[in-house]
């Protein structure tokens, strides 16, 4: 039985396949920087997102429990680093309600916050690093004011850097205890993230 052409034109030629596949790999290599430079905006912004869901929640737990959560960034270096919560403890019978210790957030134990470990754990984000990597501050429990050495100032402003260096992220806790990220001046824009 002869082979009609309607049966050849069913399938595909090895070199068909292969300028498909050459076609291919060459969109691929010009889409990688697009998808390096996405990936390194996501990890900075997935580190300051965790940043800001541990304060607001530290914020929110100070004020529910009429009790000081003092917060505290840590690590072993600026690219090794950790954040947490500590609640001041439950006061004695008619004693004072103590002051909130700071939070060691390299421990694993620590860093409790009504019961639960409140924290962004060491190495969670890679190679994103934070400048300062040693802020701390306390939530005042009567108002959620931001407390710093005693006063009510802003007492963060701290500055998160992609992987690669290329992209910054700034968090703000103003004094009233509101976080905030912002890209700072002279850095690439981050879309949905306004300039500081």
């Amino acid at each position: 039985m002869p082979v009609t052409n309607s049966a050849r034109a069913r399938g595909f030629t090895l070199v068909e396949l292969m300028i498909t596949l050459a076609v291919l790999a060459i969109l691929l290599v010009a889409a990688a920087p697009s998808f390096t430079d996405f990936f390194d905006r996501y990890r900075v912004r997935g580190a300051v997102d965790d940043a800001i869901s541990v304060i607001a929640n530290a914020r929110a737990s100070s004020v529910k429990t009429n009790r000081d959560v003092s917060i505290s960034f840590g690590g072993s270096a600026a690219n090794n680093w950790c954040l947490g919560a500590n609640m001041a403890a439950a006061p004695a019978a008619g004693a004072p309600i103590p002051a909130a210790a700071a939070c060691d957030c390299t421990n694993a134990a620590a860093c409790q916050v009504e019961g639960r470990r409140l924290a962004v754990d060491q190495g969670k984000h890679g190679t994103v690093s934070v400048n300062p990597f040693n802020t701390a501050f306390i939530f005042n429990s009567r108002l959620g004011t931001a407390v710093n050495a005693g006063a009510i100032t802003q007492p963060a402003a701290v500055t998160f850097t992609s992987p690669t260096g290329k992209y910054d992220l700034r968090l703000d806790v103003t004094a009233l205890g509101q976080s905030r990220m912002c890209v700072p001046a002279g850095k690439p824009a981050i879309p949905g993230i306004s300039s500081c």
